[in-house]
């Protein structure tokens, strides 16, 4: 019987994974090995993760420290776990469907993106009785928000994108100030990445088939990268002609042990890795990987792919790690891949399409099939 599919990863400083398929989740630990589950029955050393599984999981973050857990539901459910005993210590409910989330830099805060052009925020800390505090609006767009992210260093900056081409630079906590607009890009803007080596940037990733590097302070656009001349490698069959031109960015990372930026394309089988030095994109690595991914995580030194899953009935790994040699190049990392191969999602009695994000213009990678579950206005 197939699996579900691995839609969403994420890491946590602590060195924990969290692997997201449709509405439950596993957590695995540095070795490959589930230590929460939403799953019943995984073992008496597995912790359960309790709390409501109604709608399927749109996404995820760690706190800066590791010791929360953020996840936002498709029926707009916004969940705080304790990574220590993987309870829930906060529970809300967002005013439209959550598509991004992230802790602000200090970990008091979660913030929230919607698909209604809101960021709302939620205190982080675990509830008192009698404590009933709801999402606040902190700032908005007029488009679907895809992504959001906040920049390091002694001033951050909230960063948001969205389905109208632009990545909008906030002050923080004060968001109705804006410091900036990036403007350039000339589809949908998916995912934007920020690091520690690089705080006065940010590096986005588009549906127009292009990464672009920013300076967030004045907005100034610093380097476009064209992905069809790294990958045209990859449409030389007949079938991928049809898609020729059409290169999605699913996800951007900074890689913060290597002073690099890593980016996912969608249908592509590879990872696209990308040095940072004198405040530009330098000539990119390119790693193959088995099957077109869903999305990527960084741990300290490893990338961490989901792909979508192998032929119908044939069950195998769900991801792929890989980390960088004496050389500097990235191979795969045997001994965590084999612990993951032996990691697998609930069965479901047939997989669930992965939806392509030119569909609507973000990683909203499981197709619903319900009336009930499809993003109407709500």
């Amino acid at each position: 019987m197939p699996h579900f599919p691995v839609s969403l990863v994420e890491a946590s400083s602590a060195g924990l994974i969290a692997l997201v398929f449709d509405k439950d989740f596993h957590i695995v630990n540095s070795s490959g090995k589930i230590v929460a589950s939403t799953v019943e029955g995984l073992g008496d050393d597995v912790k359960l993760a309790a709390g409501s599984k109604k709608g399927s999981v749109k996404s995820v973050a760690f706190s800066p420290a590791g010791d929360l857990f953020a996840v936002c539901t498709m029926d707009k459910g916004l969940y705080i776990y304790s990574t220590a005993s993987w309870s829930i210590v906060r529970e809300a409910e967002t005013p439209k469907r959550a598509n991004a989330v992230v802790f602000d830099p200090s970990g008091a805060y979660v913030l929230a993106a919607d698909k209604f052009g809101d960021v709302v925020r939620l205190t982080a800390a675990p509830a008192t009785d009698g404590d009933s505090e709801k999402p606040v609006v902190l700032l908005g767009h007029v488009s679907i928000l895809c992504d959001i992210e906040f920049t390091h260093g002694d001033r951050p900056y909230v960063l948001t994108c969205d389905r109208d081409e632009k990545l909008r630079v906030s002050k923080y906590p004060n968001s109705y100030n804006i410091q900036s607009f990036c403007l350039g890009h000339t589809a949908f803007v998916t995912s934007v990445a920020t690091a520690k080596f690089a705080v006065n940037n940010a590096v986005t990733g588009s549906g127009d088939g292009t990464v672009r590097l920013w300076d967030v302070e004045s907005g100034e656009l610093l380097q476009t990268v064209v992905l069809g001349d790294i990958l045209a490698q990859y449409r030389e069959s007949e079938q991928d002609q049809e898609k020729a031109d059409r290169f999605g960015v699913l996800r951007v990372r900074s890689i913060e042990e290597t002073n690099e930026f890593a980016v996912l394309v969608e249908d592509i089988p590879a990872v696209i890795v990308f040095p940072f030095a004198n405040g530009a994109l330098g000539t990119p690595q390119v790693i193959d990987i088995a099957r077109a991914p869903t999305d990527m995580t960084i741990t300290s030194d490893r990338l961490v792919v989901s792909y979508v899953p192998a032929a119908e009935g044939v069950q195998d790994a769900a991801l792929v790690s890989v980390l960088k040699n004496a050389d500097g190049q990235y191979v795969a990392d045997d001994e965590l891949n084999g612990a993951l191969s032996n990691v697998h999602t609930l069965e479901t009695n047939k997989v669930p399409a992965i939806q392509s994000i030119f569909v609507w213009g973000s990683k909203n990678f499981i197709e619903r099939t319900n009336k009930g579950d499809q993003d109407d206005d709500e």
